[in-house]
């Protein structure tokens, strides 16, 4: 099984880029963004534990994972790195995915119910924050996860493919492993890291990011297309 590159080959050299409220493209603001203060923050991916080394989620290919509104939570952006307003950690625990933390910005209003603990709720848990300012954490959940499909674990960043935007794609990674899931079972496992390089050598010299003199409908393809962290799995 290969993996195809979820990216057209016109972007599949691109970085993702960054520009959701809630899970929803900004584009406008996001292109208004680009032209009046350039490049945005590079975004926080969410990371899975496995084989003792804290992998990035760099590809999701299925459904079944956590998502806030599902349990009537309501993410904030809070600083740029993060638009979508959390992040989540995932381990791979006795063949299972579980998750285990979720960071998540708070609105005005929430955030003044959690400072005197009432703040909203995940599995019974009530978020905590260290310090002033930041992420509120949802800590020590040990929650299964009835995912289904692929995901792409990486590890092993090349700095010298770093975009000042968005998600890093798993190509830009020398560790890249593909785990395939049923109803939260793993099922399989394969070493993707010879595929991705193969990719970094097709698309070398190619830009990292299209030039805003190209037009808007170009940037925002790109936009459309680079933020996803959707894969395809060829069958």
């Amino acid at each position: 099984m290969l993996i195809s590159v979820p990216l057209s080959e016109r972007c599949a050299a691109l970085h993702s880029n960054e520009c959701i409220e809630f899970g929803r493209v900004l584009k406008g603001e996001v292109l208004e963004h680009l032209k009046v203060h350039g490049p945005m923050t590079a975004q926080v991916n969410d990371s899975v534990f496995h084989r003792k080394i804290n992998y990035a989620l760099a590809g999701i290919s299925g459904s079944g994972l956590f998502e806030p509104e599902a349990h009537g939570l309501k993410p904030a952006a809070i600083f740029s790195a993060c638009w979508r307003g959390y992040c989540v950690t995932y381990a791979i625990e006795d063949g299972r995915l579980v998750m285990t933390k979720v960071s998540m910005g708070f609105s005005r209003e929430d955030e003044m119910r959690a400072k005197v603990g009432r703040g909203p709720t995940l599995f019974g848990v009530l978020a905590r924050r260290e310090g002033q300012r930041g992420f509120w954490n949802y800590n020590s959940l040990h929650e299964r996860v009835a995912f289904t499909g692929g995901l792409l674990l990486a590890h092993g960043f090349i700095e010298q493919l770093y975009v000042h935007m968005g998600f890093h794609p798993a190509w830009k990674y020398r560790d890249v492993r593909e785990l395939l899931f049923e109803d939260g079972h793993l099922r399989d496992e394969f070493d993707r890291s010879v595929e991705v390089e193969q990719v970094r050598v097709r698309f070398a010299g190619q830009p990292l990011k299209p030039d805003l003199s190209e037009g808007k409908a170009r940037v925002m393809e790109w936009i459309e297309q680079c933020f996803s962290l959707d894969y395809r799995r060829s069958r």
